[in-house]
């Protein structure tokens, strides 16, 4: 996540789908991944703010948007503040690295990621929100690493109790390809359930959901009111906001 993407649509559909979850009741932990912006024009669809019929999905929460999206100054403390996540945890120190040493990245992003763990501690759901999705190996030090959630992170969350959901920018893959990915957090932890849902309006963004067996049934009946609502119906321009995906 960066700052300059605040008010971008994929925020819209982030967002809703995190406020829908928190008002079932589910204490919810955020991880923002924050990186430094990079002032390129990625994270800039903001037409959906010119079109009201889309403020039918959430309208509060349009709203809020409405009124940040087009500030120099913007930030994710603002989303923070703005009451859109009531209950919410936030960690939203900047991850970094790309400037220190290779050889010290690791330990840096360990210290970074032990306070994310130390400051999400009493949330069920902790979701993090990498600039591009879950990384397809472990190290740190690599180019571009902090853009990425590392499986030990999900594993960290995942193996003292917690359910966990991160983003993932869908790539230009389909079929096998694409199912293969969108599921490899499996070959990390292979007794978690998935669920996945992907929100589809100027680009396509996934998010993938990682549960213990207890808690999947109750996260299937959450996520079935969802697409039951404004979210997942056909309501503008004949598309539905969010669509299943099969994991």
């Amino acid at each position: 996540m960066k700052n300059q993407y605040v008010g971008d649509v994929g925020d819209y559909g982030k967002y809703g789908l995190l406020r829908f979850l928190t008002l079932h009741g589910i204490k919810l932990g955020v991880n923002w991944y924050l990186t430094p912006d990079d002032y390129r024009t990625d994270g800039n669809h903001r037409e959906y703010l010119y079109d009201p019929r889309l403020r039918t999905y959430d309208e509060k929460l349009y709203d809020v948007l409405s009124e940040l999206a087009f500030r120099f100054d913007k930030t994710i403390q603002m989303v923070q503040n703005a009451g859109v996540m009531d209950d919410a945890d936030f960690y939203d120190e900047l991850i970094d690295l790309q400037f220190i040493p290779w050889r010290e990245r690791a330990e840096a992003r360990m210290t970074w990621h032990q306070k994310a763990l130390e400051t999400l501690g009493a949330s069920e759901l902790v979701f993090a929100d990498p600039d591009n999705g879950l990384s397809s190996t472990q190290k740190p030090s690599l180019k571009d690493a902090q853009k990425y959630i590392l499986p030990n992170e999900v594993i960290d969350y995942f193996e003292r109790g917690q359910q966990v959901l991160y983003y993932h920018h869908r790539p230009r893959k389909k079929g096998p390809a694409w199912y293969q990915e969108k599921t490899q957090i499996k070959q990390f932890l292979p007794d978690a359930r998935l669920l996945a849902l992907s929100f589809n309006r100027w680009g396509c963004r996934t998010y993938v959901f990682v549960l213990h067996e207890d808690r999947y049934r109750v996260y299937q009946e959450v996520i079935d009111e969802f697409m039951d609502s404004p979210w997942g119906k056909y309501r503008v321009d004949r598309k539905a906001a969010f669509i299943r995906e099969k994991v």
